[in-house]
C-alpha cells in the first residue's frame, strides 16, 4: 500500500512540475497557452506604436497572442496587424475577439490579418512550427499609410 501511495505521489509531482514548466523549444506544448500581449497605439505624429516590439518564443510552444487596441478608433483611423510569415509557419488553434467568449476553432487553418476599427482586442493561439525571425507589420489607414514593425523570434 505504501509503495502505491509513494508511486502515485511521485507521478502527481511530476505532472504538476510539467504543467508549470516553461516552453521548451522543439517540443509541442500542451495544456493552456502562454499569453503574450502586444498593445498598438498611435504616437504623437500618428505613427503606430507597438509595445513591446519583439517576442522570443520556443519552437513548438503553445502561445496566445493578444493584439490590444486601447484607443477609440474608426474605420478611417483604425490599425491593421499582419504577421504573415509567422502565421504561415505556425499551427493556428483558436481565434477570439474582444472580452467575450466568442471563439473560432481553426485547427490548422490560417487567417491573414487583424484590423482594429475601435478600441478592443483580438487574440489567436498557436504553435510556432519553424525557427526563424518573423516580421510583424502594423499600418494605419492613411494614404500613404504610417507603418510600424515588430518581430517574433522563434528559437
Amino acid at each position: 500500500m505504501a509503495f502505491t501511495f509513494r508511486t502515485a505521489a511521485a507521478i502527481l509531482c511530476l505532472a504538476a512540475s510539467a504543467a508549470t514548466a516553461q516552453q521548451e523549444s522543439g517540443r509541442v506544448g500542451s495544456g493552456a497557452p502562454e499569453d503574450i500581449f502586444m498593445e498598438i497605439t498611435h504616437g504623437e505624429d500618428g505613427t503606430p506604436v507597438l509595445s513591446p516590439e519583439e517576442f522570443t518564443l520556443a519552437n513548438g510552444g503553445y502561445y496566445r497572442f493578444n493584439v490590444v487596441c486601447p484607443e477609440k478608433l474608426t474605420s478611417e483611423t483604425g490599425l491593421h496587424f499582419e504577421a504573415t510569415k509567422l502565421l504561415e509557419n505556425a499551427h493556428i488553434r483558436v481565434l477570439s475577439v474582444g472580452g467575450v467568449d466568442i471563439e473560432f476553432y481553426t485547427q490548422g487553418l490560417s487567417f491573414r490579418a487583424i484590423e482594429c476599427d475601435d478600441a478592443g482586442s483580438a487574440r489567436f493561439s498557436f504553435h510556432p512550427m519553424r525557427t526563424g525571425v518573423y516580421e510583424i507589420y502594423v499600418r494605419d489607414q492613411a494614404v500613404p499609410p504610417k507603418e510600424a514593425f515588430g518581430r517574433v523570434v522563434v528559437e
